[in-house]
């Protein structure tokens, strides 16, 4: 079955190659590997280059472990890099972020006070802090690092804190600042299917179903759709009165999501109204 993540927060957490994440665990554990054996006693200068490399290597393995969910280990990971380098911000950061998913929110906060201590113009610590400050319900100050993150040019995923910002805002019952945020996070990457998702939802829930229509013409179609767009798509058709459109929709979600408990609901309440 597939899972929503429409209303999952983006987290700034690179690899710096487009390859599987398993794949990646070896190269880089290889990597490590040839890095020890071929240490033997040099001068200060290689051996600073050297624990440099290995701490590099180590924190791409640690980013690695966190994409594939295993936090716990990343954590390790991250804290070796720390042992070697105490102000290494990325690891910082990191190390933050698997202390949040490991349920240490206190400590995770710690962690990325001081990466943004040492980096305070670094957007992605600004995103990321603005997530860990929305999880600990305190989604007005998450919205100040948010904007933090998008005023600065050079962040190269602006998407990912306007989508955070606007997933944020609707803790606070602020659809309009919500749907402003979504907007920006399309124009920044307009293949980001989660913020098509909230825009569609914000739009039915005005009363717009025309508009709410253009949204799931688009993500529909993409396969990345979860049940609950099925369902509202299907009820926007309802309600726009198109039954042939809302019949072709609910066949695609049943071919989709066939064990879905909103489907069948619909379908007998469907079945019941003939």
């Amino acid at each position: 079955m597939r899972i929503s993540k429409s209303t999952a927060p983006i987290l700034d957490v690179l690899l710096r190659f487009p390859v599987k994440v398993s794949m990646k665990l070896w190269i880089i554990f290889s990597a490590l590997l040839s890095l020890a054996a071929c240490t033997t006693v040099p001068r200060d200068a290689g051996s600073a280059a050297d624990i440099e490399r290995r701490a590099s290597a180590r924190l791409e393995l640690a980013k690695a472990y966190f994409a594939e969910g295993n936090h716990a280990i990343a954590l390790e990971e991250a804290n070796r890099v720390l042992d070697v380098d105490p102000a290494r911000v990325d690891a910082l950061g990191l190390r933050a972020l698997a202390l949040m998913r490991l349920g240490e929110p206190e400590a995770a906060r710690q962690s990325m006070t001081q990466a943004l201590r040492l980096a305070p113009d670094d957007p992605a610590l600004h995103n990321n802090m603005g997530w860990l400050l929305c999880e600990t319900g305190q989604p007005e100050q998450a919205l100040i690092f948010f904007d933090r993150a998008l005023a600065h040019k050079r962040y190269a995923a602006p998407a990912n804190a306007a989508m955070n910002a606007g997933l944020c805002s609707l803790r606070l019952n602020k659809f309009e600042r919500a749907e402003q945020y979504f907007k920006r996070a399309l124009q920044a990457d307009a293949g980001l299917l989660a913020a098509r998702s909230q825009l569609a939802r914000l739009a039915a829930q005005r009363g717009d179903y025309r508009q709410a229509r253009l949204h799931f013409t688009i993500l529909l179609p993409s396969g990345q759709a979860s049940s609950q767009d099925y369902a509202l798509a299907v009820d926007t058709e309802r309600r726009l009165g198109d039954r042939d459109a809302e019949r072709s929709i609910a066949a695609q979600w049943k071919r989709m999501f066939p064990e879905s408990p909103q489907l069948q609901a619909y379908l007998s309440n469907d079945i019941n109204e003939r």
